[in-house]
């Protein structure tokens, strides 16, 4: 007889000030869906990740503001005011 567990509860593993979430959830969660093949190649920019038991997991504290510090502003130049 086996056993197969269809769609498991995700993992979520507590550490200290944050939690680490499976990188399928992270992606979902929060950057919007995107494939986890471009979640890797964010890697190389910075994205934070642990490998836990040969799975990859990520803190969702730390790359959440690993996100928020990519957020760019366009700086407006600011006008100049002529003397009359």
């Amino acid at each position: 007889m086996s056993y197969e567990v269809q769609n498991p509860a995700p993992v979520r593993i507590e550490i200290d000030g944050d939690v680490l979430v499976s990188d399928e959830e992270f992606c979902a969660l929060v950057l919007a869906g995107i494939h986890r093949r471009t979640a890797r190649r964010y890697e190389r920019e910075g994205l934070p990740f642990v490998m836990v038991g040969g799975k990859k997991f990520r803190p969702l504290g730390q790359g959440r503001a690993w996100l928020a510090g990519r957020i760019q502003s366009r700086k407006v130049p600011q006008r100049r005011r002529h003397s009359s």
